[in-house]
């Protein structure tokens, strides 16, 4: 989740915590649910569980950052991440201090059945079942099947940042003027600075400087940067496992900046962590720009996920003009 600079653009604010008012379900699902075989089959996430999983998500029409198979596995000690696949349908359970949820189902198979499950599995369990990272259409689709059932919240603070890979790489026009000078100023400073493809040979110093990048941080948001901690420890732990993407700023021997992600789909590459020291000027739009020239070739999109609510991180990602900001529904069951 990506820091950068100042100024932006101004988008619209969505409504939030907006509600629909919605109907009953139908008596017939009670019978339905006594009846019909179980599709869910809940099991803490594996890495033996990634072909499975790819085989729906990267197949999967919703672009958020939620359905990459490395963000579920990444957080699941943060979250006690399971997961369950069958009869071609996806979907994972979390828990957060303030709930337990779910994500809306994925894949080909009976989406109908799915989430009506899903409501059967969260009272058995005396929860309220609440579907997260639900796009505008499952919305639609939600309500169509299950009228008045649920009400749909919104929070802008998880909505995705989409870019285009090439406005990223080329940095053109009076918009990213700043952005090219904090560049300049970089690349004056360090000239002799490389840009490195993340491998087994220089993991470790990435794991090294966001160590000391945490130091630097710790007096902010510490409960925030103590889960992101653990995240990025997995996923660096694990990086070749899950088929990572990503690369480093070496300036003066030392890795000053990283960033990495994953292939969402066959359009849109997610970057899952970008990290650099925010008192060396131009390191962070520097690191921005050279993963997007080596991500253009094979991706459109560039989903740089969540602000998160932070002013300061909001600010920066408006400023690099995304050209989707991907809004996302939670689905109360009333």
């Amino acid at each position: 989740m990506p820091p950068k600079s100042s100024a932006g653009a101004s988008f619209p604010v969505p409504e939030t915590a907006s509600l629909f008012q919605l109907k009953p379900l139908p008596s017939k699902f009670s019978v339905y649910f006594r009846k019909a075989f179980s599709m869910l089959d809940f099991h803490p996430i594996t890495l033996n569980d990634k072909c499975a999983v790819d085989s729906v998500l990267l197949s999967s029409e919703n672009l958020s950052c939620e359905y990459a198979f490395g963000t579920i596995y990444i957080w699941k000690n943060v979250y006690q991440s399971q997961i369950s696949i069958c009869d071609d349908i996806f979907t994972a359970s979390y828990r957060t201090p303030e709930y337990n949820c779910y994500c809306c189902p994925q894949g080909k198979g009976d989406f109908e059945k799915a989430v009506a499950e899903l409501s059967a599995d969260a009272k058995s369990k005396g929860n309220v079942l609440r579907i997260n990272a639900c796009s505008e259409q499952e919305v639609q689709k939600i309500e169509a099947l299950f009228p008045n059932r649920f009400a749909f919240l919104s929070d802008d603070s998880c909505f995705d940042y989409i870019y285009s890979a090439e406005a990223l790489a080329n940095i053109a026009g009076r918009k990213f003027h700043d952005k090219r000078n904090h560049i300049a100023i970089f690349e004056r400073t360090y000239p002799n600075w490389t840009f490195e493809e993340i491998t087994q040979a220089n993991i470790v110093e990435c794991a090294e400087m966001n160590e000391r990048w945490l130091r630097l941080n710790e007096s902010k948001d510490e409960v925030h940067l103590s889960a992101e901690h653990k995240a990025l420890n997995l996923a660096l732990a694990d990086y070749k496992a899950l088929g990572f993407y990503g690369g480093l700023i070496r300036a003066q021997g030392k890795v000053v900046a990283f960033s990495f992600g994953e292939k969402l789909n066959n359009t849109t590459f997610c970057t899952h962590f970008e990290k650099a020291y925010a008192d060396i000027n131009g390191a962070y739009p520097l690191i921005n720009r050279e993963m997007a020239r080596r991500l253009q070739a094979d991706f459109q999109f560039i989903n740089r996920e969540e602000d998160t609510g932070a002013p300061g991180l909001r600010r920066a990602k408006q400023s690099y003009r995304p050209a989707v900001w991907l809004k996302k529904f939670s689905a109360v069951e009333k």
